[in-house]
This record gives structure tokens, sequence and C-alpha cells, in this order.
């Protein structure tokens, strides 16, 4: 299992590359869904803000009671205040963890959204660090897929895009 410094720093990874991607959308394209039945790409982004610290609440209390209001905030989420909403749902997972040892994390046991028996630590990969990245591929195939041709493996992965290869001299 991660430690608690690990697991931080792969939020703080994927937080950082979900803003990154996140600047890569077309500004004409935030309307834009695969198909009728799925999340316009504004949707998916006001998701990302809750998803992680969603999941996190939920595998602390065991219920759901805190959905709605974050449900709720999240609808006023703007392409501009997108960025200052992932920092604090990263900031709140990070207070979270910040409650917990590691060996607690090892410990505490915790549920799953299926109701399976967990470790707090292990739910905390499970249910919010795998939903961070799978939620930040999809945005990752939203930008590709609405116009931003120009973003690459390096956008996904790193949040940057990647170096430039020197020309060789020949």
């Amino acid at each position: 299992m991660y430690d608690k410094t690990a697991l931080i720093a792969s939020l703080r990874h994927e937080t950082k590359v979900i803003k990154h991607l996140a600047t890569q959308v077309p500004a004409t394209q935030l309307n834009w869904r695969p198909t009728d039945k799925q999340r316009s790409t504004i949707e998916l982004l006001r998701f990302l803000t809750i998803a992680g610290i969603g999941s996190a609440e939920y595998l602390i209390t065991g219920n759901w009671d805190h959905w709605g209001p974050m449900d709720e905030a999240r609808k006023s989420v703007t392409v501009d205040t997108f960025a200052k909403a992932m920092d604090k749902q990263q900031k709140a997972l990070e207070k979270i963890l910040a409650g917990f040892s590691d060996a607690a994390l090892k410990r505490k046991p915790a549920k799953t959204w299926s109701g399976a028996k967990t470790t707090l630590g292990t739910g905390f990969i499970e249910m919010v660090l795998k939903s961070m990245v799978a939620y930040r591929m999809q945005l990752f195939l939203y930008a590709k897929e609405s116009g931003a041709s120009h973003i690459a493996t390096s956008d996904c992965w790193n949040g940057k895009p990647a170096k430039a290869k020197k020309a060789s001299a020949g």
C-alpha cells in the first residue's frame, strides 16, 4: 500500500494534470459531448471538482449525506473557477489525510461504494486516486475528440506538452 506521503503526491499530480488538460479544451467546445447521454466537457470538469472529495467523505462517513451540497456547489464552477475548485478539493483531501497516520490508513476499516469491506488507505487508492486517474483520461479524450489535436501523451500523463526534440546535426 502507498504511504500517506506517496498518496498525497499522487493526488497532487492528478490535480496538476487535470488542471492542465482543462486549459487545453477549446473554449468553443465546453458543451461538446461524445453522445447525447454522456456528460458534456463542462459537466465533466464540474464533476472532477468533487469526484475525489466526494468519495473520500464517503470512505470516512460510510454515507452519501454530503453529496447533495457538493453536487449543488459544483454547478457554479466555470472554466475560470475550475483550477481554484480543483485546488480546494486537493486541500480538503490533504486535510482528511492529515488526520490519519500511515498505520491508521492500513488498519481503519472502511467500505467501498458497493459495500465491500476495505481499509481507509486502500479505499483512498481504489475510490479516490483511481477515480481521478480515470476521469483525467476521460478529460484528455474529450479534449482530443473536440478539437485539441495538439495535445499528446505527455499532456495526459505529465500535465505538460512534451519537450521538442532537438534536430540532430548530420
